[in-house]
């Protein structure tokens, strides 16, 4: 046994194993005596793994040559080379003409994991707040540039440059038009006008929709559609959304060449329906996994995506009282995974 936890009063050892909070009595920087909550916390079977070893080895920072007194925030090194947010209180104790230190420790990292997710809920109704402004903005002169370029359409013979010069401008127009309410729904709260909406319909209307472009080129599609897929309520322009803001994300992360695996099916026990949309491209690095639907983030080279698609649909799937997560590390592609209700009130 460790000589310094021989030289403890009894009494002091007694209590300190009474206590059911993970804490330690220690020095400055050495371990003296762990209690059982903390060796259960750490992952250690035996006091002697503990006891005597530098506290930084399990608390970090730690202030080398001197105890630093009362409450903050650390990581926690555990065992098995993981880590954990802890909340750290550290204070003086005299034993027997010396001085000892006591640190409680508090594993505070669901309540991180919360704190992050609503902050990210935070910024993604500011955001939606600010993307309806900007939307309502544009989405006028966007109108405009529509409804003049079509009247010049009419105007000029249908085989001429200049009439394919605006169809370009009139496609290009309808496609920010579109954007444009993508941002107003993004803005929106909840809708009360659901309506049935066929999930297997709508990826099919989707995909051809944008089969034709030159990134699917080398994209190999698989779509596994379930049979007798029962009918959600929901927007069915917001979900038309969610399906194309995925198939597109899914082709461009691959850059033209890969395989594309769409998928629906019922979840019986919970009684939702499943999306399911998997690539082949370079992945998500886990490090960011987290943050793939905030707003304005984007793995995408400057120029290539502005980093609101995914807020977007995460806000309508959400909206839709359903759930939305991904999966895959680098180099294993990802996952995307869309759960929806098949009753919402």
């Amino acid at each position: 046994m460790n000589s310094a936890i021989v030289n403890l009063p009894a009494d002091l050892i007694e209590t300190w194993e009474l206590i059911n909070q993970p804490g330690a009595l220690h020095t400055e920087d050495t371990c003296v005596l762990p209690n059982q909550a903390f060796l259960n916390l750490f992952g250690y079977m035996r006091t002697e793994e503990v006891a005597g070893r530098a506290m930084g080895d399990f608390i970090s920072p730690w202030s080398a040559g001197r105890a630093r007194l009362g409450m903050r925030e650390a990581t926690g090194r555990l065992k098995n080379a993981s880590s954990i947010d802890i909340e750290v209180t550290t204070l003086p104790l005299l034993s027997e003409g010396r001085t000892l230190y006591q640190s409680f420790i508090r594993d505070i990292t669901e309540l991180k994991t919360w704190e992050g997710k609503l902050l990210q809920a935070e910024r993604l109704t500011a955001m939606g707040k600010l993307a309806g402004e900007i939307a309502h903005e544009i989405n006028n002169p966007l109108g405009g540039i529509l409804l003049y370029a079509n009247l010049i359409k009419e105007d000029i013979p249908g085989d001429s440059q200049m009439a394919s010069n605006l169809e370009k401008i009139i496609k290009l127009a309808t496609r920010c038009r579109i954007i444009a309410k993508g941002l107003l729904n993004f803005g929106r709260s909840s809708s009360k006008t659901f309506v049935p909406v066929d999930l297997n319909q709508v990826v099919q209307e989707m995909f051809h929709l944008v089969a034709d472009h030159k990134l699917f080129r080398d994209v190999q599609t698989h779509i596994q559609l379930a049979q007798d897929l029962p009918l959600l309520m929901g927007d069915k322009g917001q979900v038309e959304q969610v399906v194309l803001n995925l198939i597109i994300n899914a082709v461009e992360a691959m850059n033209g060449s890969g395989r594309l695996h769409i998928r629906t099916r019922v979840l019986t026990k919970t009684n939702e329906l499943e999306l399911i949309v998997r690539d082949t491209g370079p992945g998500i690095p886990d490090e960011v996994l987290h943050k793939i639907f905030e707003p304005f983030f984007t793995t995408k080279r400057p120029g290539r995506g502005t980093g609101l698609g995914l807020s977007i649909t995460h806000g309508i799937v959400q909206r839709h009282g359903g759930r939305i997560g991904v999966k895959g590390g680098p180099g294993k592609g990802a996952c995307f995974e869309v759960i929806l209700p098949l009753k919402n009130s």
